[in-house]
């Protein structure tokens, strides 16, 4: 139980931090990322190695999970739908949650997108439209139909991890 909580309390950690600075600055720092990826690896060896597993277990758990993670947001990437701190994100928590989790959390983040993106679609329809500042490069319109991948990702995070946290916890 102590591993589990250990990676709910970092993934709520890491996920907000990436969240409040993907919504400030638009982008995903490698400190954050890539920190989180080494981090992942680095505790899933170590609780394989203590549990009956072993640290090779542990490593390949956190590797599939970075690749699936990394692997599914690479390919939108690379055809223009996303930028590349969002892919280490993705990798990075895959590295903590491995490859089954991270992926439901990919599914779950696009439907809170996509809702999210439906939202401000009828918001944007029937709200005043204000005016851009003299140095805004963007319109406003464009700025509005833009939401920060890590928010959408965050809140499938917490939804999934939550969920399957509570699952374990009722079980016992």
């Amino acid at each position: 139980m102590i591993p589990q909580l250990i990676i709910l309390l970092f993934v709520a950690a890491y996920t907000a931090t990436g969240c409040a600075w993907d919504m400030k600055t638009r982008k995903l720092p490698n400190w954050l990322t890539v920190s989180a990826f080494g981090l992942g690896l680095l505790f899933h060896i170590v609780a394989g190695a203590m549990g009956d597993q072993g640290a090779l277990s542990g490593l390949l758990f956190s590797l599939k999970g970075f690749a699936t993670g990394f692997g599914i947001l690479f390919v939108l990437f690379a055809i223009g739908g996303g930028a590349g701190g969002d892919v280490k994100f993705m990798g990075a928590l895959g590295a903590w949650v491995g490859w089954k989790a991270i992926l439901i959390i990919f599914i779950g983040s696009g439907l809170v997108a996509a809702i999210s993106m439906a939202v401000v679609f009828v918001w944007s329809t029937f709200a005043p439209a204000g005016q851009p500042n003299q140095g805004d490069t963007e319109s406003l319109s464009e700025k509005r139909h833009k939401i920060p991948y890590a928010i959408p990702a965050t809140i499938s995070t917490w939804l999934v991890l939550g969920g399957l946290f509570a699952m374990k916890w009722a079980a016992v």
